[in-house]
């Protein structure tokens, strides 16, 4: 297991970095992820990879791509650092989706505040954010005077299939 720490960095400082960086082997990289957060910035969906390798699993709910991108699974969320079954979920993501290639499904949400996409990770037309749900590693998240996630009621269903089975988080339930 790596002890990799996921750090935010600013683009503004990504944007100063790439001087530096010219002729270095991170160069190539740094280019990928600016071009990547234009499009992301823009909300230009053509330019959104439509699948990807994932390259580490960060936590239950977020992992970093081959193409430099920090994806962030929609419709749910996974127990953070320091939270009971944290390790659980972050495990099982890693079993489900790490060095394997997934299809992206976008919602109506494209990008978080932190320059994250937001997708549903797809391997072998299995939704994984339903699959983190259902085995009770995650829960549905619904946000108030936004449009319904795409698939809000499977996450729903999952969600009370889990708590009825007291799987996971739902285990004291």
């Amino acid at each position: 297991m790596s002890n990799n720490k996921f750090v935010l960095v600013p683009v503004e400082l990504l944007k100063n970095l790439k001087e530096l960086a010219r002729g270095t082997e991170y160069s190539d990289e740094l280019q990928k992820v600016l071009d990547s957060r234009e499009a992301i910035e823009n909300h230009d969906i053509t330019k959104l990879p439509k699948s990807a390798v994932v390259k580490r699993v960060i936590d239950g709910d977020t992992v970093e791509l081959f193409n430099g991108l920090i994806l962030r699974y929609v419709g749910m969320t996974a127990p953070e650092t320091g939270e009971l079954f944290e390790k659980e979920a972050t495990e099982l993501n890693r079993e489900l989706v790490e060095g394997k290639e997934i299809k992206l499904e976008y919602d109506n949400y494209k990008s978080d505040n932190f320059g994250r996409i937001l997708a549903y990770p797809i391997i072998n037309n299995k939704n994984i954010s339903v699959e983190l749900v259902r085995k009770g590693m995650a829960e549905l998240v619904i946000y108030q005077k936004r449009k319904p996630f795409i698939y809000q009621v499977q996450l729903l269903e999952a969600q009370e299939e889990a708590k009825k089975k007291k799987l996971g988080i739902w285990k004291n339930n």
